[in-house]
């Protein structure tokens, strides 16, 4: 039944409330954190986390794992999208991060998150599966949990629970899907901290958690640049916080930038 198939490694979220963001105390444990491994850091950096608050959602479904390199190809095949490169390189190292060759890649990369794929592909393979972008504000709740977790598994260093502070290595940069149980959210979600940048639906706004409705938040209603969540491969701990929030042009393609899905639920909680 395609209905039931639909919801395959997908998780529930129940409405109701959640902790979003970060106070000021956290935002200065943070720092600490990043200057071990850069100096240069800046308080500012994580000021876009700032006002804590509760906010309210509705009940959704959201995908277990980040879409793979074989997930991606079958849209590709099914309907002509373009594959998961960038075409626009000029430069050797750019090209190096392109991991697909045409419709074509490395059996070991299969489960790997699917890279290079900028805002409107993630939004074209989603509505191509039935779902959606989840808003920024539903990945983070089914990142940390309803309590405001640190990270996806609680406090503790991400080491052997994600893949991140990585050099380029090519097939071997990233890691499978799911390939961290000691990772997982409190919701059962696999490696929403590290392996890829994952993109939302949100345009990305840095005084939004100040002005920004607390009751189904869905983000500006424009913008010019989307939210990115989760670090990536080479980002170090700071990053993979499921309070922290990147930005990029819809339209760029990147080396350590993938997505998830999410669904409408049919169970509304208000």
């Amino acid at each position: 039944n395609a209905d039931t198939e639909q919801f395959l490694n997908m998780a529930w979220i129940k409405g109701g409330t959640f902790v979003r963001g970060s106070n000021f105390k956290e935002n200065q444990s943070t720092l600490k954190l990043c200057r071990k491994y850069d100096r240069a850091c800046k308080l500012w950096w994580f000021s876009d986390e700032f006002p804590l608050k509760l906010v309210t959602l509705k009940s959704y479904w959201i995908d277990i794992y980040e879409v793979t390199n074989k997930q991606y190809l079958e849209f590709v095949t099914a309907t002509g999208h373009r594959p998961a490169l960038d075409d626009t390189c000029t430069t050797d190292s750019c090209w190096e991060g392109n991991l697909w060759k045409g419709n074509s890649f490395s059996t070991l990369i299969r489960n790997q998150p699917v890279t290079q794929v900028d805002w409107y592909d993630a939004v074209a393979y989603c509505k191509w599966k039935g779902k959606r972008l989840p808003s920024e504000a539903e990945w983070e709740k089914a990142a940390r949990g309803p309590s405001g977790n640190i990270y996806p598994w609680g406090k503790g260093s991400p080491k052997g629970r994600a893949t991140y502070n990585r050099k380029w290595k090519g097939i071997a940069t990233m890691t499978s899907v799911g390939s961290y149980p000691r990772g997982v959210s409190i919701y059962g979600l696999h490696d929403t901290a590290g392996n890829v940048w994952e993109w939302v639906d949100d345009w990305y706004m840095r005084t939004y958690y100040s002005v920004g409705t607390k009751k189904y938040p869905k983000g500006p209603a424009n913008g010019k640049f989307k939210v990115l969540r989760g670090g990536s491969w080479v980002n170090f701990p700071d990053s993979l916080r499921s309070a922290f929030r990147r930005w990029s042009l819809p339209d760029v393609r990147f080396n350590d930038t993938g997505f998830r899905c999410a669904k409408d639920s049919k169970q509304f909680i208000d």
